[in-house]
């Protein structure tokens, strides 16, 4: 999979203390180079949106930082170590979010079940009361004890987003955290993505084909199309023609052009 050499743009200070360090990462699967050769980190503190088109590569990509995926070659480390040796190091928030609606299940069990590593089915005080804390960091405070199956699309997002911070990871991964979810959901979860945006400690990746949860959250931007096409500052690459999927949302928040007057 050859490639022009990738466009580096403003990069983090190579100083910093690195939570995620992927270097030189290839994947292969069924016979097919799916990564290749891709090279980059995040430092402590920061967010970063991961963009592509589709079929980029970019679940691949998730899937081998979750230790899913084993690497052709190169290497993931979190914190210096491979993610099967630093499990708890990374919260994931998934873009599906599947469960049975008909279990008898409650939003303090889907948090507790993370941190205890498996379903709980009978949810100890000092669990209660960190998941009661976590829930109350994303907004959820009330919904602690209301039945999975009750909750609305933006709800479902804050509960899954308090299951992945339960565990105080160093690194969050949200794959598409806003689809299906209205409007109105939207926003609110953008408010809560630009604070842990601002955070110092939790570096996140947030894999998104929204335009304004790049602008609003994102420090920096990693474009892949298999490779590492870009690598830069938020406003560097927003708009840019060469990189297809962030071109094709910055023209989609362009204001109409006004006809020609005859």
């Amino acid at each position: 999979m050859a490639g022009a050499e990738p466009v580096l743009y403003t990069l983090p200070d190579p100083k910093a203390p690195r939570v995620l360090e992927v270097k030189n990462l290839t994947v292969e699967l069924g016979g097919k180079r799916i990564l290749d050769d891709i090279s980059f980190f995040i430092p402590k503190g920061e967010f970063v949106c991961l963009c592509g088109p589709n079929g980029a590569g970019k679940s691949t990509f998730l899937k081998t930082v979750l230790g899913l995926i084993k690497p052709t070659s190169g290497s993931i480390e979190i914190l210096g170590h491979p993610p099967q040796k630093n499990p708890r190091g990374v919260g994931y928030v998934p873009q599906r979010k599947t469960f049975d609606r008909d279990f008898p299940a409650k939003s303090i069990d889907l948090v507790v079940a993370n941190l205890r590593g498996k379903w709980p089915l009978r949810n100890r005080p000092e669990e209660r009361e960190k998941a009661a804390a976590v829930l109350k960091r994303v907004g959820g405070e009330k919904l602690i004890d209301k039945d999975l199956s009750g909750l609305s699309g933006g709800e479902t997002q804050r509960v899954f987003l308090a299951r992945a911070l339960v565990n105080n990871p160093a690194l969050i991964i949200l794959d598409e955290p806003t689809a299906g979810v209205d409007v109105k959901g939207r926003g609110e979860f953008l408010d809560l993505l630009a604070d842990i945006s601002a955070s110092e400690e939790l570096a996140a990746i947030l894999v998104t084909h929204n335009l304004a949860a790049v602008a609003r959250c994102a420090e920096r931007v990693v474009y892949i199309e298999g490779r590492l096409v870009a690598w830069g500052l938020a406003d560097e690459l927003i708009g840019h023609d060469s990189l297809s999927a962030l071109a094709f949302a910055a023209q989609d928040h362009k204001k109409p052009t006004p006809p020609d007057e005859d």
